[in-house]
């Protein structure tokens, strides 16, 4: 593993707040300084017109409908959910906007909860092929509306894990919809797990160019078992931790990817840790990694 990105704001790896980073916003999201801060985004990122319409538009909560300069096709967001907040972290905190290298050809995008990450990312890239995988049923609704218009985009009604079982989605926490868990559940499950392995196979991907990751804490259990198959073959992980939501996340994630990369960059932006997996090419088999001392990773705090 190389170095850090270092810019200002310090972070733990192991200690990804369960959201509070932007949780806090809905219930003081009234407040003066926050909704000049708000509008000060959106003017510095859109400009005086388009950030003053799409001001008052999510002001006055008219959503269905959001127009966002550079994007092919419009946005909708649901009144009464955390998919404003979702839209704050992708649009106006840009946590997405980071180096993505050659042009990805394949993209995941687990835990897309309404379609944010692959609306930008395919404006990014118009020529990717897209597998998103959303849980919950109304998030999926949503999720379908908003990507519905671009081509080469898949969505799977299914939790990730690292075998196919039977899942129980809820919101656990009760932080919203951006925010629904999945655990394994013979009783009272409502969704199917998939395996990354069985979306390679099934949408015929060699490899993936991106792997994107908000699944509010089963990335414990997807790097637990069963990655051999998909693993060595992914160039890019953009990964939320979730350690508030389940102990151990960060530590069973940076076991697994120093068991399987020989060597990785890694840095972290927003709620996000990225690594890129510099041995992509010819990383077929499982050598030794000459990366990270996991106990030492987890006693450090990093720059973001």
């Amino acid at each position: 593993m190389n170095g850090l990105a270092a810019e200002n704001q310090t972070v733990n790896p192991t200690s990804t707040p369960l959201r509070q980073g932007h949780a806090h916003q809905s219930a003081g999201s009234g407040s003066v300084q926050k909704t000049i801060g708000t509008y000060v985004k959106l003017l510095k990122h859109m400009g005086p017109w388009d950030g003053t319409r799409v001001f008052l538009q999510l002001l006055f909560k008219r959503t269905n409908r959001l127009v966002i300069p550079n994007l092919r096709h419009p946005l909708s967001l649901r009144q009464g959910t955390s998919d404003t907040l979702a839209f704050h972290q992708v649009f106006l905190y840009k946590e997405y906007e980071i180096q993505y290298g050659e042009t990805p050809r394949f993209i995941i995008d687990g835990g897309a909860n309404i379609g944010l990450f692959t609306v930008m990312i395919k404006n990014r890239f118009p020529h990717a092929k897209v597998i998103c995988i959303e849980p919950d049923k109304d998030n999926f609704q949503q999720l379908e509306k908003n990507v519905n218009s671009y081509d080469n985009v898949y969505c799977e009604n299914s939790g990730l894990w690292n075998n196919e079982a039977k899942l129980k989605v809820w919101d656990k926490f009760d932080i919203g919809k951006w925010a629904m868990v999945v655990e394994e559940n013979e009783h009272e499950w409502n969704v199917s797990a998939v395996c990354i392995g069985t979306l390679m196979k099934k949408y015929d991907i060699d490899f993936i160019d991106i792997l994107k990751l908000d699944i509010e804490s089963s990335e414990k259990e997807l790097f637990t078992a069963n990655y051999d198959a998909w693993l060595p073959k992914t160039k890019m992980i953009i990964i939320e931790l979730h350690d508030t939501m389940k102990e151990g996340c960060s530590k069973q994630f940076f076991e697994t990817v120093n068991k399987v990369f020989v060597d990785y960059d890694l840095s972290i932006k927003g709620e996000n840790v990225i690594l890129v997996n510099k041995g992509f090419q010819s990383n077929s088999v499982y050598p030794k990694s000459n990366g990270t001392d996991v106990d030492a990773l987890f006693q450090k705090s990093y720059s973001a």
